[in-house]
């Protein structure tokens, strides 16, 4: 028999499920709102700032807490009766959250990491470098594209939608 979290164990755990993807949710609109101003920046210190303040957004308010909402999300699945491939509803937010936050290490950060050490390198002049400016946009597509998923992955998990995953039958011949 697998096993169960007791009531007061998977409170504790869904706290710290929702905890953490509020903090997720708020370091990637941070995120956007803050991409929007680096934008904006008139001068090259400004630039770098508003640079170095989303790579730390992104390293303490993003990296820890998306894995923890991962972690969490698949200790309630394994540890309650919802089980991790009895619903649509559950393997849908499994899926968007491993691609959430592979495609954050394969690319969003990498960009950002590459755009703060041009901004240190050219300060105001990065702005008008279009590689910079594309990679800006990109970094603000990828913020876009992460509220966009978080937000629907939230509605799903109140809603429940799409029903229960049916075993297929085996159906014997005689």
């Amino acid at each position: 028999m697998s096993y169960r979290l007791s009531l007061k164990k998977k409170q504790l755990l869904i706290t710290i499920h929702v905890i953490s993807i509020i903090s997720w949710f708020g370091g990637v609109f941070c995120m956007f709102m803050l991409g929007l101003y680096m934008l904006n920046s008139d001068n090259g210190e400004q630039l770098y700032y508003t640079l170095e303040n989303m790579h730390l957004v992104d390293v303490i308010l993003i990296r820890y807490t998306a894995l923890v909402a991962f972690l969490s999300g698949l200790a309630l699945s394994l540890w309650t009766n919802w089980g991790l491939f009895n619903y649509y509803w559950i393997v849908t937010k499994l899926i968007l959250t491993i691609v959430l936050i592979l495609f954050g290490v394969a690319y969003l950060s990498p960009w950002l990491s590459q755009l703060l050490r041009e901004a240190d390198q050219g300060r105001s002049l990065a702005l008008i470098n279009a590689a910079f400016l594309d990679k800006s946009y990109s970094l603000l597509g990828g913020a876009i594209a992460n509220i966009v998923a978080l937000a629907f992955m939230t509605a799903i998990s109140y809603f429940k939608p799409f029903g229960k995953i049916k075993p297929k039958l085996n159906k014997s011949k005689s």
